[in-house]
């Protein structure tokens, strides 16, 4: 079925922690606030929600720690999932809509239900169901007041006036009429999805302190009823501006966090992380009337992370690739030098405006530069960077914008029809000498070049490249030396990595191969046409061809072109 965290070693860390500090705690992830209606409100002069002016303080306590930081495992989810939908009204806020309008909301497999979004991004995968419609079980009124639980902070203040309490009390409630074991679906003796609906509008809309902002967050410790544990829930409004108008934009979010995905706007809200382009950033909110009617897909990373897609890994240098667009099942391609498998590379995918991406900002291929060390982190995305930019840090998925603006990094705007390439500034590649470049966060050279790449259509094609390649930079007046040169790696020894560079006399194919010492082939590092006067500075990792660490001891490393062959000694030290 699916594949969560070990929820009980963290339950049991986190609640020692918990009364160690003298509190409750939890992982919480939210919704974004919707970007126009927060400008309209900041616009009027009215102050920041609650949620938004305390995040540090909250942040403390829990606010916005997606479910995956709790432990590396991935997530994936597949099969038919049961999700529990609890409908809650209140003496002071009494409900407004037909509970049946949720079953038809949630449930049924049509366009603008999460049922039916889920279908589509995991391509038939997933399908979300539920035992006990909303319809069967009714509004359920809590027993304390809806001011209560929100106590004019969101519902994220301190326990017990906070939503941890009122998914207490309403589960205690319903506990006579349904069977939580129904929905452990993966057999881990925890409830995987509990769905609360409270009356009224949420706070990521109307930013009163006096509503609700839609969050994920846990119980904690952890409630036992019919075998199994209450932790993980999410909390979603009855409406947003009146009775009858709720979208599944937010619902489809909030269960991207229940699933483990990590929030991938910028939660301080310097920046907008990745934008409308994102289902778990502002693209929850995409629509026809931008209250998330129609919520983009998934970026690549997520649908990957959740085993929805898998990435093509590009090991040698190919062109002319055909990219089908993602809702035709279109693949993902990655991309790094030589095909390195690590924490840092490229995704490049092929989004049109059509189905639940219907309102993207533009349409083209996507190229995502993704850095999975900041990926376990509370707020993978809160670190914006930019050319001329001092601040340290990025973001862990960071769309790589075609028009070299940084439109989301400078909070201009959630993306534009410049953002996919080639864009409105035709740009038709993406390599290391392009603006934007395909260097790594550290500065170097990734090697990855998309290039070639056709206009905006359905299935579009593209150069992909991972290794030395034509893209080079001549330049003039260049004194070409005589022979070949190629220097001695450094550090030798080494471990884990060394660096080789060598300059060609003339042109033509060169290849620079590792070998053991028994002459054994180990990997090879190039094999490309490279022009004359050439510097070239290559990285070997200690892996062999198939990714398996080299074993200590002495190894050759032999460049051979043309009209030269040179072979130099090297030694790894594990």
């Amino acid at each position: 079925m699916r594949h969560i965290i070990d929820k009980r070693r963290e339950f049991i860390r986190l609640i020692i922690i918990c009364f160690m500090i003298g509190g409750l705690m939890a992982t919480a992830s939210a919704m974004p606030p919707n970007p126009e209606t927060l400008e309209n409100h900041l616009n009027q002069g009215k102050p920041l929600p609650y949620y938004l002016q305390n995040r540090p303080e909250l942040l403390e306590r829990g606010i916005n720690t997606p479910l995956k930081a709790a432990s590396p495992a991935k997530t994936s989810v597949s099969g038919s999932f049961n999700a529990l939908a609890i409908l809650i009204s209140f003496s002071d806020k009494a409900e407004s809509v037909d509970p049946a309008k949720f079953d038809t909301l949630l449930f049924v497999n049509q366009q603008g239900s999460v049922r039916n979004y889920y279908n589509d991004v995991s391509y038939g995968q997933l399908d979300i169901i539920s035992i006990d419609l909303p319809s069967s079980v009714g509004w359920v009124q809590a027993p304390e007041t809806y001011d209560y639980y929100c106590n004019d902070q969101n519902g994220t203040g301190a326990y017990p006036n906070n939503s941890q309490k009122l998914c207490e009390d309403v589960t205690a409630l319903i506990d006579p009429y349904v069977d939580f074991s129904q929905y452990d679906n993966d057999g881990d003796g925890y409830v995987d999805a509990i769905i609360l609906i409270h009356t009224g509008p949420g706070a990521e809309y109307s930013h009163s302190d006096s509503d609700i902002w839609s969050h994920q967050w846990s119980v904690w410790p952890p409630k036992s009823k019919d075998g199994v544990y209450i932790c993980d829930y999410c909390i979603q409004p009855e409406y947003w501006l009146s009775p009858g108008d709720m979208t599944c934009g937010v619902y489809c979010h909030e269960l991207g966090h229940i699933f483990g995905l990590p929030d991938l706007y910028d939660t301080d809200y310097s920046s907008r992380g990745a934008g409308k382009w994102s289902v778990m950033s502002y693209g929850s909110w995409c629509g026809p009337s931008g209250m998330g009617s129609s919520p983009a897909w998934m970026d690549a990373w997520s649908r990957i992370e959740l085993g929805f897609a898998t990435a093509v890994n590009v090991l040698t240098n190919v062109n002319s690739t055909l990219i089908e667009n993602v809702e035709g099942g279109g693949n993902i391609y990655r991309l790094w030098s030589s095909g390195t498998i690590g924490d840092e590379y490229f995704l490049v995918e092929n989004r049109q405006k059509t189905g639940y991406d219907s309102y993207l900002p533009g349409s083209g291929l996507l190229i995502w530069h993704i850095d999975e060390s900041l990926l376990g982190s509370m707020t993978p995305n809160d670190n914006e960077w930019y050319p001329g930019d001092t601040s340290n840090g990025h973001y862990g998925v960071a769309l790589v914008q075609a028009d070299g603006q940084y439109h989301q990094e400078k909070l201009i705007n959630s993306g534009d029809t410049g953002d996919p390439y080639p864009g409105t500034s035709s740009n038709m590649t993406f390599s290391p000498l392009s603006t934007p470049n395909s260097f790594s966060y550290a500065g170097e050279n990734s090697y990855v070049v998309v290039d070639n790449i056709s206009p905006s259509s359905s299935i579009m094609s593209a150069d992909l490249h991972v290794s030395f390649a034509s893209d080079i930079e001549e330049t003039e007046d260049i004194i070409l030396p005589e022979s070949m040169q190629l220097s001695q790696n450094y550090p030798n020894p080494f471990n884990p990595s060394t660096n080789i560079m060598l300059q060609t006399a003339v042109g033509g194919r060169v290849t620079l191969t590792v070998y053991d010492i028994l002459g054994r082939k180990v990997k090879q590092l190039l094999n490309d046409y490279v022009p004359p006067g050439v510097n070239i500075n290559l990285k070997w990792d200690g892996l062999d061809q198939s990714k398996n660490e080299a074993a200590s001891g002495i190894y050759f490393y032999e460049v051979v072109t043309e009209n030269d062959r040179e072979v130099k000694k090297m030694t790894l030290l594990r």
